[in-house]
């Protein structure tokens, strides 16, 4: 009787201990543990940032698009679950308080990294590299940044540009008039309506909207951008620390295996709605290095 006791005894502190545990790892990622709890999780993507993110035959399309996807599988499997995916399209200038407001699981859009939204959100190693650049008709003679000055340039709204700008008035005394704007598309409208002069975005985005663009040839850009170097990552709540491992780990799957240099290609280096649309834009040195590193 009393083995049988102890032997009782010892299995509910077992399967107390186990539950604990299993309780703490839920909690430790609210994330995670609503995503397996509903079976569903919501990607955020933002419109019109070809070929990162944008609509194409009426679904989210896009690199970004693509890795986010191959996360969700990597989700079911390590879990042994099926997950119905959610899409929300967002602005871009809210797409990280999306994110930091748990409205989204997963933001899939152009997002670079930087100190101040590290203070809100948390980013996994980067899948993309690139600079600022601005858009410019060839009529309005703005052949670098300082010819910038006096001129009205459009950016979006709580975006690396705009503080870019900030700075370039404050330290080089430039009199550019900014005008903030919610997205990508009302920018690149503004411009060719002339009610701007530039627009400034990140480099890939402009040379995916130039790419689809019957009239680019009316248009000029800096051939090297301007700034910083940006690194996209995707992007999850301040607290979702095992969503941001999986999300790690599936990164430097898809480096290691190829899968990434494949959607590569896909997205950046063949012809995405016509022969003539093609962004044509090799990855970068950085890209590169971080691919080979998770090869060998």
């Amino acid at each position: 009787m009393f083995n049988y006791l102890t032997i009782c005894k010892s299995a509910g502190v077992f399967l107390l201990s186990t539950m604990m545990i299993f309780c703490g790892k839920a909690f430790a990622d609210p994330v995670l543990n609503k995503i397996l709890s509903t079976h569903s999780i919501t990607l955020a993507w933002v419109d019109n940032t070809r070929p990162i993110s944008w609509q194409l035959n009426n679904k989210p399309s896009g690199l970004a698009i693509d890795i986010c996807l191959d996360v969700v599988q990597s989700i079911e499997q390590r879990y042994n679950t099926k997950l119905n995916v959610k899409w929300m399209n967002i602005p871009a200038a809210a797409r990280f308080q999306v994110i930091s407001d748990n409205h989204a699981d997963i933001l899939c859009a152009v997002a670079a990294n930087s100190t101040q939204r590290n203070k809100i959100v948390n980013f996994s190693i980067p899948w993309f590299y690139t600079k600022m650049n601005y858009l410019a008709k060839k009529s309005a003679q703005i052949m670098n940044e300082e010819l910038l000055s006096g001129h009205t340039v459009g950016v979006i709204s709580g975006g690396s540009a705009a503080l870019a700008l900030a700075k370039m008035n404050e330290i080089y005394n430039y009199s550019i008039s900014v005008k903030l704007v919610r997205n990508f598309n009302e920018g690149f409208d503004l411009l060719a309506d002339g009610h701007i002069s530039a627009f400034i975005t990140d480099d890939v985005i402009i040379r995916g909207k130039l790419a689809e663009m019957p009239d680019k040839e009316d248009y000029q850009l800096s051939s090297d951008g301007f700034g910083n170097t940006l690194s996209y990552g995707l992007v999850v709540a301040k607290n979702a620390d095992i969503m941001e491992e999986i999300i790690n780990t599936n990164i430097k799957s898809m480096f290691a295996s190829k899968r990434f240099e494949e959607l590569y290609k896909k997205w950046f280096m063949s012809p995405l709605t016509s022969p003539a649309d093609n962004v044509q834009l090799p990855m970068s040195d950085q890209l590169l290095s971080d691919m080979h590193r998770y090869q060998n």
